[in-house]
């Protein structure tokens, strides 16, 4: 973490819920160049309990904020100095699912606070706009990345993150909260110009379709075939994309950010 000097903003804590050992280099190397408010402290607490992860970071938490992260995430070092940036009591950038066909960890609810197990996610489209969107009232999202003012934290009271409370055989730790600040009156915010990566084990594999073997990627119980609308067409090494090909190729370091 880097501490900016004269950053303009107040100071905060940045809590990750942890499994006894790290999972992604990726997470930390984000974590390593991220710039923060001078004074800023990180906690980083582990055990299975997620719940309880978060619950005793935010104990200790000092200052305005808390940035809620897990150790499966990667993301721009200016981040979380644009949430800061907002200046709304809970904002959070949008984060994929991790498994196919990867949508936005947004849940449409019925709008009166209630849970059904069959609720859709968002569609990409659906969040495509600019700037900031206020989730509607009784929809639900996660707590990754989420960046929230100590005074929601005061107004909840210990402890901040529950479990079973929506469904008795699941954690729902974050839905809860979610759930919870709307109640008491608060709005999440969504940056629909950030999304939050999310770092899962990807096998690729291939499928047989029409006879003919095509490359797959397989996430959970879930495959995508990537489907070349031209068959045995070359790769171009130099493009890097198929030729004819719905899918292309794109070279992340040249959108290093």
């Amino acid at each position: 973490m880097i501490h900016l000097t004269d950053s303009g903003f107040p100071f905060g804590t940045i809590v990750v819920a942890a499994a006894i050992q790290p999972r992604y280099y990726e997470f930390h190397l984000s974590l390593d160049a991220l710039a923060a408010p001078q004074g800023t402290k990180l906690h980083i607490e582990r055990s299975c309990d997620i719940a309880q992860n978060f619950n005793n970071g935010i104990k200790k938490m000092i200052g305005d904020w808390v940035w809620l992260l897990g150790d499966d995430h990667s993301f721009a070092p200016t981040l979380l100095m644009r949430l800061l940036n907002h200046n709304v009591d809970i904002v959070i950038p949008i984060t994929p699912t991790k498994v196919p066909p990867w949508a936005p960890c947004v849940l449409h609810g019925p709008g009166d606070g209630s849970w059904h197990p069959e609720m859709p996610l968002y569609r990409w489209d659906e969040l495509s706009g600019d700037g900031l969107k206020a989730l509607p009232y009784g929809d639900f999202i996660g707590q990754a990345g989420m960046l929230v003012r100590k005074h929601v934290f005061d107004k909840i009271g210990y402890p901040w993150f529950k479990c079973g409370q929506i469904d008795p055989g699941r954690l729902q730790e974050d839905l809860t909260f979610c759930r919870e600040v709307q109640r008491l009156g608060y709005t999440v915010w969504l940056d629909q110009d950030v999304v939050f990566d999310h770092h899962a084990p990807i096998c690729v594999t291939a499928r047989k379709f029409e006879g003919n073997w095509v490359p797959a990627l397989k996430a959970g119980t879930g495959s995508v075939c990537i489907m070349p609308e031209a068959k045995h067409k070359p790769i171009d090494l130099h493009s890097h994309y198929t030729a004819e090909s719905r899918i292309k190729w794109i070279d992340e370091s040249a959108h290093a950010t």
